[in-house]
């Protein structure tokens, strides 16, 4: 089962690829689209669009009515990531140049504003008789991600954040866009709401098990492997999950210290590595990502069979990332 899932997955990921090249997109003008193109089109792991994939087919819809749907959730992520680097002034992605930094911010406003259109006209492609329910959860998480996203960067002044607040910025701001990608392929089997409601909440905490995953990753791996600027996050405050972790029980100065330590270690990473070794930080947020990846797969006991085999698939798959 799993040699046939693998030649599945690497062969709906070129389709997803090709399927990106050849969106009608307008050439004119090319301020406007010329980065659009260039967005879409960069390199990834397609998750999102996967997860649309497996989780309707598994539930009986044809591979081909999935198409728009899982493009749209495609697009509209790669519309999240330039906003987020602007933001996060991140000079790398996916192993490119950020499009604010290749362009400049307005073009990347723009860009990011016009794959967002992109992704709602893909969506309203779908032949689905629940199209209109479709459109109000894809608008509704938009909203959610918005409102994750200005979480995190209120958190970026602030030192009392908690793990149970980072968890629910991370499942709005990740995970809803993975638990909207289950819920469209639901929709468009016309699934039970219950079902399609599982599928939505497996997906967040699938996200919020990943973006813990990605916090780690970007302590203990390099820009190089990752294929985006690493140091931002140290530079502006960001609250990872290992961070929170290690400023618990600190007084507001210590945890003023620590910040400011990290961020003049920038050229040190193993000084800083030493530290969250020392303080035991990596296996609590190991064992932090198996719960949620655990409690993620306990919400499709329910599931047909064969929806079950490629959810846990990708799960799998997922927790074995290097980058």
């Amino acid at each position: 089962m799993k040699e046939k899932l693998d030649i599945l997955v690497a062969n709906y990921r070129n389709e997803i690829d090709q399927s990106l090249k050849h969106l009608q997109i307008p050439e004119k003008p090319p301020g406007l689209y010329t980065p659009m193109v260039y967005s879409v089109t960069a390199p990834g792991k397609r998750i999102r669009p996967l997860l649309t994939f497996l989780t309707g087919e598994g539930l009986g819809v044809d591979h081909d009515r999935l198409r728009p749907a899982a493009l749209a959730v495609e697009v509209l992520h790669a519309f999240t990531l330039v906003h987020d680097d602007i933001m996060d002034n991140d000079t790398q992605r996916r192993g490119l140049e950020t499009v604010h930094v290749k362009w400049n911010t307005n073009t990347a406003i723009l860009t990011g504003d016009g794959l967002m259109a992109l992704a709602c006209r893909l969506l309203m492609e779908t032949d689905a008789l629940r199209i209109r329910q479709m459109g109000f959860e894809f608008s509704q998480a938009m909203l959610e991600i918005c409102e994750g996203q200005s979480l995190d960067v209120e958190f970026e002044s602030r030192l009392d954040v908690t793990t149970e607040s980072y968890l629910e910025m991370v499942g709005k701001k990740t995970g809803r866009l993975l638990g909207l990608s289950c819920q469209l392929g639901a929709l468009i089997s016309d699934a039970d709401e219950s079902v399609a409601g599982n599928l939505n909440q497996f997906g967040i905490e699938l996200g919020q098990a990943f973006q813990i995953q990605d916090d780690l990753l970007e302590i203990t791996s390099d820009a190089r492997n990752m294929g985006k600027s690493l140091d931002s996050d140290i530079i502006s405050g960001k609250k990872t999950y290992p961070l929170i972790l290690i400023m618990d029980g600190l007084s507001i100065n210590e945890k003023q210290s620590f910040l400011e330590f990290m961020k003049t270690n920038l050229d040190n990473r193993a000084a800083i590595l030493d530290v969250f070794r020392r303080k035991n930080v990596f296996a609590e947020t190991s064992e932090k990502i198996t719960q949620l990846m655990n409690n993620a797969l306990k919400r499709l006991d329910q599931l047909p069979s064969k929806t079950t085999e490629n959810l846990q698939y990708l799960v799998d798959m997922i927790s074995k990332r290097q980058r």
